[in-house]
């Protein structure tokens, strides 16, 4: 039974929201995640960048900005790799030692750009820990293609008709391995 779930879906699927219903049903049993989320940075409605958050600490860092001037363009967005470095380099550490499941939200292109973003995120799908991470949903190239095609992943497709099923789905699944 694989302990590597991978979400994918386009766009506002529900991905994040699934994950965050998974780890309140964890929590509330007392189970401790760890790893980061991504959330999105808003300003009068518009989406205007990305933040990078450590799931344990809450420490966070600004990801990416549709203002900034350097570091590598991926959209309208230039992503900020030594932030995410530094928060990845911390928050999963801490995570393999306090932790009972990990959370990678997400494994998308801008994530990628960060050496350190990709080895904490090879070490966590090697770890004996169960993990539920959203991931792009077209990408097959490269690291999120090699993530894709391990046989310890399962991908899980998000769909209207099954993303308000699956926080209870996956719940189970990662208790049986907790």
């Amino acid at each position: 039974m694989p302990i590597n779930y991978l979400l994918t879906g386009p766009p506002r699927s529900g991905k994040t929201t699934v994950i965050q219903r998974v780890e309140d049903r964890l929590e509330s049993q007392g189970y401790q995640a760890g790893g980061v989320y991504c959330p999105e940075l808003r300003s009068d409605g518009d989406r205007v960048g990305f933040k990078i958050v450590d799931v344990m600490t809450g420490d966070a860092r600004i990801m990416a900005y549709v203002d900034r001037e350097e570091g590598p363009q991926v959209g309208k967005y230039r992503v900020d790799v030594a932030a995410v470095d530094a928060v990845c380099s911390s928050a999963f550490p801490r995570a393999f030692d306090g932790a009972n499941f990990l959370i990678v939200d997400e494994i998308a292109p801008m994530e990628v750009y960060s050496e350190a973003f990709v080895q904490q995120v090879r070490c966590a799908l090697d770890a004996d820990l169960p993990l539920i991470a959203a991931i792009h949903y077209h990408s097959t190239e490269g690291f999120i293609g090699e993530v894709k095609d391990r046989d310890d992943t399962k991908i899980v497709e998000i769909t209207e008709d099954t993303r308000d099923d699956l926080p209870a789905e996956l719940t189970e699944r990662l208790l049986k391995t907790l």
